[in-house]
């Protein structure tokens, strides 16, 4: 059974974001309380890349069950996130290292799909945004089907950076997008590879877009236009999987 873990009050995510801040997926700021303390916690949220937004208070005691939250609520991620440190130490050395970064979904049942694909097919890290996608929190655990506990997920600070990071080491990064992309049975799949995903309304967002190498798209029949980001992971997934040999074909 997965929970969601909100912390409130303005000394305990004080603490939160100084001890443990990888693991707030969201902050909520009381829209109608001005208070120092909230705004340097506001502008520790800015400075990290937290996903963070102004909410009524009624939202706040819907959130927290409580009157005392002091004007600020943290919402947690239902597992820590790894380090990109070790995530970077797990690949070395391996043959056909891949890296899944689902960007922009916002939809905890796509991104919970997407990692349960991701586990079925053999990926070794699954890599966030810090803002515009859904955090790990609940409901994607759930969505997974308890996959998420077998998938290594990070959520860097510098998504970009760490992405280019990859491919200065010889990563192909391979952007799915419907319009430009070529169909996967004409990419090279196998080594090491980072597959980025778009989202269900953004796409791949321009500043991920710039840092891959080639694009894919899956062929379909015309009378349909697109699939489902989670089923064209899954058809993505399966075809590097396929060339890897790590399933059957």
């Amino acid at each position: 059974m997965y929970n969601d873990q909100v912390i409130y009050g303005i000394h305990p995510v004080e603490e939160l974001l100084k001890s443990r801040l990888t693991s707030i997926d969201h902050v909520y700021f009381e829209q109608d309380r001005k208070s120092a303390q909230l705004f340097e916690l506001m502008k520790i949220c800015r400075k990290e890349r937290l996903s963070y937004n102004l909410v009524p208070e009624t939202k706040l005691q819907q959130l927290t069950g409580s009157h005392r939250h002091q004007g600020i609520a943290a919402q947690c991620s239902v597992l820590p996130y790894a380090d990109i440190d070790e995530i970077e130490k797990r690949l070395q050395g391996k043959e056909h290292p891949l890296i899944v970064v689902p960007a922009s979904i916002e939809d905890p049942g796509n991104l919970g799909a997407i990692i349960r694909s991701a586990v079925a097919f053999g990926a070794d890290a699954l890599l966030l945004e810090r803002k515009h996608t859904a955090p790990l929190n609940a409901a994607v655990a759930k969505s997974s089907a308890g996959m998420v506990e077998h998938l290594t997920v990070a959520r860097p600070k510098n998504l970009e950076a760490v992405i280019k990071g990859f491919a200065g080491r010889g990563y192909a990064v391979i952007g799915a997008d419907m319009k430009k992309g070529r169909p996967p049975q004409e990419i090279r799949l196998a080594g090491p590879v980072v597959l980025i995903l778009g989202g269900e309304h953004r796409g791949i967002p321009p500043y991920l877009s710039k840092t891959c190498t080639d694009f894919v798209s899956i062929p379909m029949c015309s009378a349909v236009q697109s699939l489902n980001v989670a089923a064209s992971a899954a058809v993505l997934l399966y075809e590097t999987a396929r060339q890897r040999s790590v399933t059957a074909p």
